[in-house]
């Protein structure tokens, strides 16, 4: 995929500048050229103020990890603290992932998806504006290397409904679990994004699932 003016290949970041822009890429997004090695890849869709993949990130140093987020005024915090934090296994991005992920994201190439928290789109007619959808599965599960995760979050009880329904219709992804998370005695600061940690101080309860893809990888 070619663009006027489209940026070669290098110049990626450091561990102290990590935002990466789609016009570096001119055929396709190489992983192993933005990290600069080949070690498994992880991408969080709507990163927000980036707690989930900073934390994440130290804990997990042989993992890299995208963070993409779309809003200026998230992204915009999230470098920030990506910054005075320095983990070199991040790289972070500013679009939309239904438009990144099947444009530049290989087939096969990501051991992981985090998707917590995303916007319900409560009103009916908006709801076709849902991250979480059967196209946007199949495209994220063939993104998948064989063994490779879909992990979902919310505290929206009927988009889990949907997260369910959408995870099981989906050829290919096995279910590993779906699990309803009482508030009750769990500490706040233990949330691992921005958004968890804001619904357990309110006592409002979490939704979690994760669907596998079939195979071993080899």
């Amino acid at each position: 995929m070619t663009f006027p003016g489209a940026e070669p290949q290098q110049n990626f970041p450091d561990a102290c500048d990590v935002e990466i822009f789609t016009r570096q890429f001119d055929d396709g997004l190489s992983l192993a050229a933005v990290f600069g090695n080949g070690n498994p890849i992880e991408i969080e869709i709507g990163s927000g103020k980036g707690r989930f993949i900073i934390s994440t990130s130290r804990d997990n140093p042989g993992i890299n990890y995208i963070g993409i987020e779309r809003a200026y005024k998230f992204f915009s915090l999230m470098k920030e603290r990506a910054q005075e934090a320095r983990p070199g296994n991040v790289r972070l991005l500013r679009t939309e992932a239904d438009y990144f992920i099947p444009a530049y994201v290989p087939p096969g190439s990501v051991q992981a998806f985090h998707i917590y928290f995303p916007d319900p789109w409560p009103k009916t007619k908006h709801r076709r504006r849902r991250i979480v959808n059967p196209d946007f599965f199949d495209i994220l599960r063939d993104r998948l290397v064989p063994g490779g995760c879909i992990n979902l979050a919310t505290d929206f009880a009927e988009y889990f409904k949907v997260m369910l329904k959408t995870g099981r219709g989906c050829a290919g992804l096995v279910e590993l679990y779906s699990r309803t998370i009482d508030p009750e005695g769990i500490d706040p600061e233990s949330g691992a994004t921005h958004y968890e940690r804001k619904y357990l101080m309110h006592g409002r309860t979490i939704y979690r699932a994760a669907y596998k893809k079939a195979g071993v990888q080899g």
